[in-house]
């Protein structure tokens, strides 16, 4: 569904009458609706990692430069593996790698340093790098809220139209009988669904095994 779907869809199950757009509009009751469907999609999207928002960063180092930006990570990120040359390199605590001795090599361990001014996240690498080694980051990346009408939603669409719709009963006091509570246990299962069905689909990262 694209978001003005979505607004569309909680506007009509509160009785309300639909919009043409979400670009512009002077309904308080819409507006409070786009803003509960963006509420719900960063509360969906963080409920687990879905295999719609996995993503894979791959970069280049530079000869001297430790310190490299993950792009479009500035709505939120979860990182799972960092590999050179298809090698798995761990993470480890800045201290250690800003404090010791200057090293340059092949790096094989990493760090978090912080954010750069758009907020996106930046790594750190020991050894400093001393010439191009290919890097390889697997994790999970939250998407910017939707803003126009045809932006279409990444994750599960029900849990998120139900979660929206929970919030506005919340405010409005019910919905057609049912009350905000009632909403919040639907808008759960279909998220509780949607996981499953989601996990079903990497079956490998949830299986769990004694070494």
């Amino acid at each position: 569904m694209n978001y003005l779907e979505l607004v569309n869809g909680v506007l009509m199950r509160l009785r309300e009458p639909e919009i043409p757009t979400v670009r512009v509009h002077e309904d308080p009751v819409a507006n409070l609706a786009k803003t509960f469907v963006n509420d719900a999609k960063r509360y969906v999207e963080a409920a687990h990692g879905w295999n719609a928002t996995r993503y894979l960063w791959q970069f280049g180092t530079k000869k001297d430069i430790p310190s490299y930006v993950l792009e479009e990570t500035s709505n939120g990120a979860r990182i799972t593996g960092v590999e050179i040359e298809g090698m798995h390199i761990h993470q480890w605590d800045l201290k250690t790698l800003i404090h010791g001795e200057a090293r340059f090599g092949k790096p094989f361990r990493w760090a978090f340093e912080g954010t750069d001014d758009n907020g996106n996240l930046m790594m750190r690498f020991d050894n400093i790098p001393n010439a191009v080694w290919p890097i390889t980051v697997l994790g999970w990346r939250q998407l910017p809220d939707l803003k126009d009408d045809t932006d279409m939603l990444r994750v599960p669409d029900q849990p998120v139209l139900y979660y929206a719709l929970a919030l506005a009963a919340r405010e409005r006091g019910e919905v057609g009988g049912q009350t905000a509570a009632e909403l919040f246990n639907m808008a759960q299962q279909y998220i509780s669904d949607s996981i499953a069905l989601d996990a079903n689909l990497s079956p490998t990262e949830y299986t769990w095994a004694v070494v």
